[in-house]
């Protein structure tokens, strides 16, 4: 029976143990795989040619990397850098517009539990959302209008909310699994240039991002 307590405590002190609890002055790297679901967003309708086209903005695979300071046991401030692609796509699957997205963000994450082994956090911030190297898709791209015109895709980056959860699991003291989402919500405009015809219109980007991977601490 005396074994047996003893092996129990044993097994009790193991699981309630915290390895790799965070405090004042540590640092978090995290690297991790994402996905952006992006059925929030808005629609936009553009005239190409003579047709009228109405596309959305396309989920997408990315990733992002993170480190995160912590100011106090329970608060840390983390600073992300995050990419993907961003394809603008009508019902049909056909493209309309696509650029890349680099997606640097600043947010301050509350731990309420920093000494436990599974230690959820949440926080806010916000995001520069920066779309770079856009350009038509097949939608434009495969008109052949008489007499021949030029075609251009630009779209605004601007400065987003972001809302952020997530959870760190320690593997042991300095190794970490890192599951973790966020909202984001950037007001934009697309604009459209057909010869010398160009067409603006807003568009609201709104993004869940999921990730996974694993965080080191320093």
């Amino acid at each position: 029976m005396r074994k047996f307590l003893v092996s129990a405590a044993a097994i009790a002190a193991v699981a309630t143990a915290s390895p790799a609890w965070a405090e004042r002055g540590d640092m978090l790297v995290k690297v991790r795989g994402s996905y952006a679901l992006r059925s929030g967003s808005d629609s936009v309708t553009l005239k190409v040619n003579t047709t009228s086209v109405t596309a959305k903005a396309d989920d997408a695979v990315g990733a992002e990397a993170a480190i995160d300071f912590f100011l106090t046991d329970n608060i840390a401030a983390e600073f992300a850098f995050g990419g993907a692609s961003y394809d603008i796509k009508d019902a049909k699957g056909r493209t309309l517009a696509s650029s890349g997205m680099i997606t640097p963000t600043v947010t301050v994450l509350y731990y309420p539990s920093p000494e436990a082994r599974v230690r959820p956090y949440f926080g806010v911030g916000a995001s520069y959302v920066n779309f770079y190297s856009e350009k038509p898709g097949e939608i434009v791209t495969s008109q052949n209008p008489l007499p021949p015109v030029s075609y251009g895709v630009g779209m605004k980056s601007n400065i987003a909310p972001v809302g952020q959860i997530g959870v760190d699991v320690a593997l042991d003291d300095k190794i970490y699994v890192n599951l973790d989402a966020k909202y984001v919500w950037a007001k934009s405009k697309l604009s459209f240039t057909q010869g010398s015809n160009t067409q603006t219109v807003d568009h609201d980007m709104k993004s869940f991002v999921i990730g996974a991977g694993v965080g080191f601490k320093f």
